[in-house]
């Protein structure tokens, strides 16, 4: 899914087809504008980043496998390879989007603190923020809005790059504070530490690696120990967690009509189409060009 297949409503602004503002304030939820995206058939892959900030009712939404409801007063972070489905839009619901495609807005960012964030925001896209934060927030989305209105001013693409980096530090506050909460209400166990790598691991690697040994080798454990872990604190096989990643991207490359089913499997680094629509039969019950037809 691109950023141009994103519903455009009545205060949609886009510039240069790679930086999208929108948001529903005053207006009714249309469900017709938003079908497609609502309770889909299938997952889809993003390829761009989102942040969505609610200030009434509620999404109900499914990441990377992992459930998840935004409610007003939180804000939503989308990274780009994220695999994600739109179950449920109250009729109530208010947000704001900010949606851009790259890594041109937050430049200047250092390296590290963006990977923190990103680590981050791979376990725990939805944050509660304070309402002083959301008039904040909705303070420079408008100001990002007047920029991209005013079609003379020469610096558009720097500006909006200026507002992203003190939305960016923003967040950064936002997830130390989530941090020390979560620190303070409780002591992660070693074996929630070693699940939650785990899974962070796997997001990064399922592409290329579903043998659980090279998992438990990032990890310095045995084999059996780490399926152990991840059974206690996941409910599931290690080698499940791998395989639903692998199917739910497949799923989504295949429903994108973009690709054929030996396309698929060479992105997804099978040794062959033949081997990989047996492991996703094995896994959904239909071939991969069944399931394209469906």
């Amino acid at each position: 899914m691109n950023m141009a297949m994103l519903p455009v409503m009545e205060h949609t602004l886009v510039f240069e087809n790679e930086f999208m503002l929108t948001d529903n304030f005053g207006l009714s939820t249309r469900m017709d504008e938003v079908s497609d995206f609502v309770a889909p058939l299938y997952p889809f892959k993003i390829d761009f980043t989102l942040m969505l900030f609610c200030t009434q009712g509620m999404m109900r939404l499914r990441i990377n496998l992992q459930e998840c409801r935004l409610e007003a007063g939180q804000v939503l972070v989308v990274l780009p390879g994220t695999v994600g489905e739109c179950l449920e839009v109250s009729g109530d619901c208010q947000v704001a989007m900010i949606a851009y495609v790259g890594d041109k807005y937050g430049e200047g960012i250092d390296a590290t603190s963006s990977m923190l964030f990103m680590k981050f925001l791979v376990r725990q896209s939805v944050l509660a923020i304070s309402p002083e934060e959301m008039d904040e927030s909705l303070a420079i989305y408008r100001a990002m809005r007047r920029k991209v209105e005013q079609h003379d001013f020469e610096f558009t693409r720097e500006a909006l790059n200026g507002y992203m980096q003190v939305l960016f530090c923003n967040g950064r506050q936002w997830m130390s504070r989530y941090t020390r909460q979560q620190e303070a209400g409780r002591v992660q166990s070693r074996q929630q530490m070693v699940f939650e790598r785990f899974l962070w691991l796997v997001q990064k690697h399922y592409r290329e690696e579903r043998g659980i040994a090279f998992y438990a080798g990032k990890l310095c454990l045995t084999p059996k120990y780490l399926s152990t872990v991840v059974r206690q604190c996941g409910g599931r096989h290690a080698g499940e967690w791998i395989r639903d990643y692998v199917i739910l991207e497949a799923k989504a490359l295949l429903r994108s009509r973009q690709y054929t089913a030996q396309q698929v499997s060479d992105l997804l680094n099978f040794p062959n189409a033949s081997f990989f629509g047996k492991y996703f039969k094995a896994a959904t019950g239909c071939s991969p060009r069944q399931y394209m037809l469906e």
